[in-house]
């Protein structure tokens, strides 16, 4: 990619443009504060747990069982090493302190940033600024860190790309090799990271450097391989030989329930980066608030209106059209055919034969296609980490345009501004819920509900109450390998899936005998569908988390 170039004058010498390091730290320092005031939540107790049995034996670091409501060895819980290594390094020097350990993550939130701000100045120089808050604090990005690992791969996979960038312009092997490391700590960090080395492999070849490619994908699955190697050598199998083999179902029939959530989860997560593409297809300042002022009024209305109340009802008695169906509509509409034609205008550019760097152009285009290839591949459920690849590099796409049609950096910065306001929405929505299962559990144990003498209070959970639960006293419930006893309680996470692992124990008699909500008065949610839903936020109308407390009556004999 070259350093800068002219929208106006493209064979005018191109004016030296430096990428945005303090933008991209102080945006990088935002994102890890943020995080770090979010209570634990969704999967982090997980990763916590996995994280401190990798600093305990780090040389083997599968050698434990975990799971509840069963136990199950742990490698057959998918979480490569790279991640789960640095976080056992964390709590090896802080302990068990959520605070601390996120701000210990403040690594992959600095190096994201800055390989946004560098592909921006390489992409978009004129618009660099604004891409790098409206790429970073973004309703994907902010809400989804946690101690999750969709974060940290991206940004190893971006830094990776960025470096195999830098390689070709000052044409270094070493940098090229620096690339390689990278993107194999990426696909160990989470599998999806293979998609950072096609991207590679796809930008080497449009540069003409196909050989450079091939060596940095081949040093990345060297790494990757190796390290599954070592693992099968200590466990009996590769962690990622377990992973794919347990996924059930056809590849046709399973990409064929991610096409609708794919447009309806980028429609509520990427409506800024539409109104950036608004601009760079020459809309008026005025027609772009009007959109802009549009996207507000259908979030506000999500707020107000329940979600799934039927518009619509059909001859079954079931919800044909919600509002929730209505206001994504719209949303995708504007989301999707707003990417589409800038698309196209980027793709029409390149029939100019006076356009610079046409290349760059049909990289962005292929590395698009090559996350959707990811997204089918490598999704076994939607949620709105499933699609921070690919809402980022629509950011870039349009950002791009933008940068070729003239669009001013202040009108941009605008709609960075929204984009920023947006995922702030999303992110206070997400903390409440997060909060709402610190607070459930502290509720439960210190209510007046107590065990017969010498009993256990279990818990069957997931979420942040899980960990909150285990801190405040309550065992989790593991079916194959401790027995409930008589007089024993349990506080049941309110969901279907627990509650059927119930029904499938009939053996196991109970008594409901207390019913814990917590909440708030904010009227949105992100949970469950912004982390595995068709949907990133709805509208709630009821508590925010809801345990059922059980004491166990009998326990029979099948």
């Amino acid at each position: 990619m070259d350093e800068t170039e002219s929208p106006t004058h493209p064979h005018a010498p191109p004016a030296p443009q430096r990428v945005p390091w303090g933008h991209a730290i102080t945006a990088g320092l935002l994102l890890t504060a943020l995080n770090a005031v979010k209570p634990v939540h969704i999967d982090d107790h997980v990763f916590l747990a996995y994280g401190a049995e990798f600093a305990a034996h780090p040389l083997d670091p599968y050698a434990f069982r975990y799971g509840s409501p069963y136990v199950t060895p742990a490698n057959e819980l998918l979480s490569p090493p790279v991640f789960l290594y640095w976080l056992g390094a964390g709590i090896t020097l802080v302990g068990d302190r959520p605070v601390y350990l996120k701000l210990w993550l403040a690594p992959f939130a600095l190096i994201l940033a800055g390989a946004i701000a560098f592909l921006s100045t390489r992409l978009a120089p004129t618009l660099r600024v604004p891409l790098v808050w409206l790429g970073l604090i973004s309703p994907t990005i902010l809400p989804g860190f946690n101690f999750m690992l969709d974060v940290p791969v991206l940004a190893l996979g971006l830094t990776a790309l960025a470096v195999v960038v830098r390689s070709v312009e000052r044409d270094s092997w070493l940098l090229a090799l620096a690339a390689g490391l990278l993107a194999g700590l990426a696909i160990q960090t989470k599998y999806t990271g293979l998609v950072s080395c096609a991207t590679i492999l796809t930008y080497c070849v449009l540069r003409g450097r196909p050989v450079r490619g091939v060596a940095v994908v081949t040093c990345a699955v060297a790494l990757a391989v190796g390290w599954e190697c070592l693992v099968a050598l200590a466990q009996g199998d590769s962690h990622f030989l377990v992973q794919f083999r347990q996924r059930q179902g056809s590849p046709v029939q399973r990409a064929g329930h991610l096409v609708l959530p794919l447009f309806s989860q980028v429609a509520g997560l990427a409506p800024a980066v539409a109104l950036l593409g608004l601009k760079a297809l020459r809309w008026s300042n005025r027609a772009t608030l009007l959109a802009g002022a549009g996207v507000a009024t259908g979030f506000a209305l999500l707020a107000i209106v329940p979600s799934q109340g039927a518009l619509i009802t059909g001859s079954n008695g079931k919800p044909v059209l919600t509002p929730s169906n209505v206001v994504y509509g719209l949303l995708a509409a504007l989301v999707w055919g707003t990417f589409a034609r800038a698309g196209w205008e980027l793709l029409r550019e390149n029939r100019t034969p006076t356009a610079p760097d046409r290349s760059l152009n049909g990289f962005l285009l292929a590395w698009f296609v090559l996350e959707l290839g990811g997204y089918f591949a490598l999704s076994p459920f939607p949620a709105a980490r499933r699609v921070v690849g690919p809402v980022l590099v629509m950011t870039l796409v349009v950002g791009r345009l933008a940068h070729r049609r003239s669009v001013p950096p202040h009108t941009a910065a605008v709609i960075a501004s929204f984009g920023v306001a947006l995922a702030l929405l999303f992110f206070g929505a997400d903390v409440l819920e997060a909060r709402a299962g610190k607070a459930a559990a502290f509720e439960v144990a210190h209510g007046t509900n107590r065990p017969v003498e010498g009993g256990t209070f279990w818990h069957l959970s997931w979420w942040g109450f899980s960990y909150y639960a285990d801190r405040e006293g309550l065992t989790p419930l593991q079916l194959n390998e401790r027995a409930l006893r008589p007089g024993d309680l349990l506080a049941v996470h309110d969901m279907p899936e627990f509650l059927a692992v119930l029904a499938r124990h009939p053996e196991i008699v109970l008594e409901q005998i207390d019913a814990v909500t917590t909440g708030d008065e904010f009227p949105l949610r992100l949970a469950p569908g912004y982390y595995d839903g068709r949907t990133p936020m709805e509208n709630r109308r009821t508590g925010r988390l809801h345990v059922l407390v059980f004491r166990v009556v009998a326990v029979t004999h099948r």
